[in-house]
């Protein structure tokens, strides 16, 4: 079916959604949330602050003061047991932010040296920007009494929070008698909005984490929890008016090189490759600043940190892991839709890729065009989905996205991706829908349509038809206010659906949901300070109408004392595997605390009759899944997360699994680390109680010897060793396979 006739059918199709939706739910176009807003001016300044994390004498007499004393989190906007204070101003090229965090007992701050992005059990200070002042997309830039750096991208549209965005920004700590400081100091053209000669107004967050036998939210702003969004509830800042022009331009050089040894162990001799230097260069031009062209050629995607370990034993569905590239992740959120349509790990070997990006008065939209000399894909159905390849065949990429702010705090918007090779193609055409009836409540509306065409390869391998198209919904309507909490869902994945540049699993399915929950507040002094019951009812069947699937869940989520929380799942389904339906039961709790400021603990435990879906009966699985940080002083940490399970069937023990994932590191600084990681799996099967031939013994250990020294998010240093090795029925030890000495630098010029 041509583009142009799916993209019409898709559209009628939504279109026909929304209005439904508009009217169930009334939408009313005068501005749906109302509460009194506190604006703020942030002075021009001509003299530079320096950042080391001291407020020296003048050097922020003219900045705007703020005061940040109330509390969000646990308490419902009561004044904070500890004060603060936020300082503002800009020379028209940077923003300018300093906290003075006052603290009764010093000695108690949680601080520690960490890499950058994982400061989350500390004490941190945080600004958030509404750039664009249109309350549904911010920057978050945090830091802890160190200068540690994390930053974010808070998505109120999809209600998402993505904190694999990086920006290239200044911050400084200390820790003095009276509490700790920090300056930040954030580059204007890191940011994105829209230009004027006039005052910028943005919505702005002021926010202190306070850890200590409860983590507390101390912000400026007050938060009403009967409203969903949360942007919408910042106040506004006033300044960079006459902004200077500079040259926005950002260009990344990366070099990695690798020396590499393989080992076939029945041969036993290492067979070493030749040194492989590789260069890659990002380029980031902002040719507005609500305007963004990057542009990659042969992007790293060198892996150089470990993934985390997952357990794949008795399941049937392909495991996400996130993105790393930077020219993939700069504007990544520009591409989300309620489905997982873009998932940019697909195109795992690039030569070059192109990406534009922007947003223009309530229009934004973005496009991305690449190659991919190695074309693999999620192959989905119903109950199961596998990872197809067509192996060395090049394929081109084409993705773009529209959206448009409608209302106070709704948008609707459209995605076309488009893969194609020789002999393959796959494109999907997609409308979507957020609307904001009243302040409690969100209908999400998306209507998706594919076409593809897969070579002989696939349709021998997989089953698939030569040429195939099909169509997929989804709607849900959800609800929060400060004690209730509910959603209706529906999602509707056709047969021949394929989404071959996105994370789609599972297709072939009709799946209704819906929702009840109800939240108890605590005050100060109650032992819990929340506590949340929900029961949840799903019902999946396939296209031709055969159950799948029929369950039952009771949620239960509680927050006390020395940061402990409980979370349990309780619930039984009627499930459908290989022609037959089986009575499933599962029984979870995952607790967890924080002891001290050097040490947390967790641990989950799953108890269930589940199927097993290699030998097509119900067994009984037992999960024991504890995990522990612990940090020496302020400088080495130990992370231990391990997952233990044993599976029982009539007759026996049908496997034991082990998956442990260890990693000990010596922060030296903000900017260094020396991080050794250990990942094992140790799976034991009993082959008597299998049906087809499976080995007794599967072991794999890798692990991982890194230094990293980074200047910036962009700027940094790599050097490291891993090895990896296996063992299976025919050795009676782990035997290696691979030895690699790797190096990598990336250098951020900023002309």
């Amino acid at each position: 079916m041509a583009l142009s006739s799916y993209l019409a059918r898709s559209t009628q199709s939504t279109l026909s959604l929304v209005l439904v939706a508009l009217v169930l739910v009334c939408i009313p176009a005068s501005k749906i949330h109302a509460q009194s807003l506190t604006n703020y001016s942030i002075p021009r300044v001509s003299t530079k602050p320096r950042i080391d994390g001291q407020i020296d004498r003048g050097e922020w007499s003219q900045a705007t003061r703020v005061a940040v004393n109330i509390e969000t989190n646990p308490n419902d906007n009561v004044a904070a047991e500890v004060q603060a204070e936020a300082l503002l101003m800009e020379d028209g090229e940077i923003l300018y932010v300093a906290f003075i965090a006052l603290d009764p007992d010093p000695d108690q701050i949680r601080a520690f040296y960490r890499d950058r992005d994982a400061l989350w059990n500390d004490d941190y200070v945080a600004v958030i920007l509404d750039t664009f002042n249109d309350e549904r997309r911010a920057f978050e830039f945090f830091a802890n009494p160190f200068g540690v750096q994390a930053d974010a991208i808070q998505d109120d549209v999809n209600d998402d929070e993505d904190d694999s965005w990086n920006a290239i920004w200044d911050s400084a700590g200390q820790i003095n008698e009276e509490g700790y400081v920090v300056e930040m100091a954030i580059p204007v053209k890191q940011l994105r909005f829209t230009p004027s000669e006039d005052n910028q107004t943005w919505g702005i967050d002021l926010v202190r984490y306070y850890p200590r036998d409860r983590g507390t939210r101390i912000a400026n702003n007050r938060r009403d929890r009967n409203i969903s969004c949360y942007i919408c509830q910042l106040s506004k800042a006033d300044g960079f008016a006459n902004l200077t022009r500079s040259r926005n331009l950002q260009v990344i050089p990366t070099l990695t090189s690798t020396a590499v040894e393989n080992r076939n162990p029945a041969l036993g001799n290492w067979d070493r490759e030749s040194i492989d230097p590789e260069a890659s260069l990002d380029v980031r031009w902002g040719i507005t600043q609500d305007l963004y062209l990057n542009a990659t050629l042969n992007p790293d995607f060198s892996q150089v940190e470990a993934d985390s370990a997952q357990l794949d034993i008795n399941n049937t569905f392909s495991l996400f892991f996130p993105e790393r590239r930077t020219f993939f992740l700069d504007g990544a959120d520009y591409f989300d839709t309620f489905e997982r349509l873009v998932y940019t790990r697909n195109i795992s070997d690039p030569d070059y890729g192109v990406k534009l990006t922007g947003k223009s008065n309530g229009h934004t939209y973005a496009l991305l065009t690449a190659n991919d000399a190695s074309t693999s894909f999620l192959m989905p159905r119903s109950l199961g989905s596998s990872i197809a390849t067509l192996g060395d065949v090049e394929s081109e990429v084409a993705i773009g996205r529209y959206r448009f702010d409608i209302f106070e705090n709704s948008t609707i918007g459209a995605l076309v991706t488009d893969r194609r090779a020789d002999g393959y193609s796959n494109t999907v055409s997609s409308i979507d829908a957020v609307l904001r009836p009243s302040d409690r409540d969100v209908v999400t509306v998306q209507t998706m349509r594919s076409s593809s065409d897969y070579p002989t390869l696939i349709q021998g391998r997989y089953g698939q038809a030569s040429s195939m198209s099909d169509s997929s919904h989804r709607m849900e309507y959800r609800h929060n206010d400060r004690r209730w909490d509910w959603r209706l869902g529906y999602t509707d994945m056709g047969e021949d659906f394929r989404a071959d540049l996105g994370f789609v699993n599972r297709v072939d399915f009709k799946f209704v949901v819906a929702t009840l929950g109800h939240t108890w507040w605590g005050e100060s002094d109650d032992f819990f300070n929340r506590i949340r019951v929900a029961l949840d009812y799903d019902r999946t069947e396939d296209q031709s109408g055969l159950q799948l699937e029929e369950e039952f869940e009771v949620f239960v989520n509680m927050n006390g004392p020395q940061q402990s929380f409980l979370n349990g799942l309780f619930g039984g389904s009627e499930t459908y595997w290989n022609g037959k339906y089986f009575d499933e039961q599962f029984n979870q709790i995952s607790i967890g605390f924080t002891p001290s400021a050097n040490l947390r603990l967790s641990t989950l435990l799953r108890v269930e009759d589940i199927v097993d879906f290699a030998n097509t009966r119900l067994g009984r699985s037992k999960r024991f899944g504890p995990k522990i940080n612990y940090r020496w002083g302020k400088h080495l940490e130990l992370s231990l997360d391990h997952t233990f399970q044993e599976f029982d069937v009539d007759g026996g023990r049908l496997f034991t699994a082990n998956l442990t994932d260890l990693r000990t590191t010596y922060q030296f600084s903000a900017r260094s680390f020396l991080r050794f990681t250990l990942q094992y799996t140790d799976n034991k099967r009993n082959q008597d109680l299998y049906l087809s031939e499976v080995q007794a013994c599967s072991k794999q250990l890798t692990t991982q010897l890194l230094y990293s020294y980074r200047v910036s998010a962009a700027t940094r240093f790599f050097i490291g060793y891993s090895d990896a090795g296996f063992q299976n029925d025919t050795y009676d030890s782990i035997e290696k396979t691979n030895r690699t000495i790797f190096a990598k630098f990336s250098y951020a010029w900023l002309p």
